[in-house]
């Protein structure tokens, strides 16, 4: 934590505390802004700003793995059981660990392991740890990702994740839906505009319309005959007889 100097500036006085908090380089940065409020020399309160920023781009490696954390929550809790396929997590993650930091991915994925297995003994989260450095291994791709983790559909859009894949629809299938989902959003945005315009519904505008309520049968005319004839009201013109 470090203490910008105090600034004096027409009355008001700002301290500014920068903090870094990361798991990993580059992560997050949390920035707080005090400052004094004064009427003349008199210090009557202090104001607090809290901002968040990001220092450098997004690093979609960080954003896969929150995602594979909420997964875990999902269906474990706070820690992955110990079952026969357990460890499906911690291999994706060295997986991504290992492309962005190559051999210095050890230390973090063993931290990430106990983490999620306490269960787990160091041996074993370094077995599954090294098993990363023996194959020079491609990044994930989101579907191959999602089949690993065998993450459904319905769980990436429950879960509203976004840099997974599915294992049940492919990337084609998944753009047709949103595609399909986006449509659907943008006629019911104009629907809802439209009835703060105060227009009609299409329903509401069948019901009163001339087809619906036929008034030339009335008279016992044609449509085309009733327009000839001026369109006559059959509630004003009730003693209207046809020729």
């Amino acid at each position: 934590m470090g203490i910008i100097p105090r600034s004096v500036s027409e009355g008001k006085q700002a301290v500014q505390f920068n903090a870094q908090v990361t798991e990993f380089p580059g992560c997050v940065v949390a920035t707080r802004q005090v400052i004094e409020l004064k009427l003349d020399n008199c210090l009557i309160g202090y104001k607090m700003l809290v901002s968040r920023t990001r220092k450098g781009p997004w690093r979609h490696f960080l954003g896969r793995m929150r995602e594979i954390e909420t997964l875990i929550k999902d269906r474990h809790g706070d820690a992955v059981p110990e079952t026969d396929d357990a460890f499906i997590y911690l291999e994706c993650i060295c997986n991504l660990l290992f492309v962005e930091y190559r051999d210095d991915f050890i230390e973090h994925a063993l931290n990430w392991g106990r983490r999620w297995y306490p269960w787990a003994s160091q041996v074993q989260l370094e077995e599954v740890a090294y098993e990363r450095t023996k194959v020079n291994y491609a990044p994930l791709a989101a579907d191959a990702l999602a089949h690993m983790l065998r993450l459904t559909y319905e769980e990436r859009k429950r879960l509203r994740i976004r840099t997974i894949g599915a294992c049940d629809v492919t990337k084609r299938q998944r753009g047709q839906i949103q595609k399909k989902l986006r449509r659907l959003r943008d006629c019911e945005r104009k629907r809802q505009k439209r009835r703060e315009d105060g227009k009609k519904s299409r329903a509401e505008y069948l019901a009163s319309s001339l087809s619906a309520a036929k008034p030339w049968e009335f008279f016992g005319i044609c449509r085309r005959t009733w327009e000839k004839r001026g369109k006559p009201d059959p509630h004003v013109d009730s003693s209207y007889v046809a020729i």
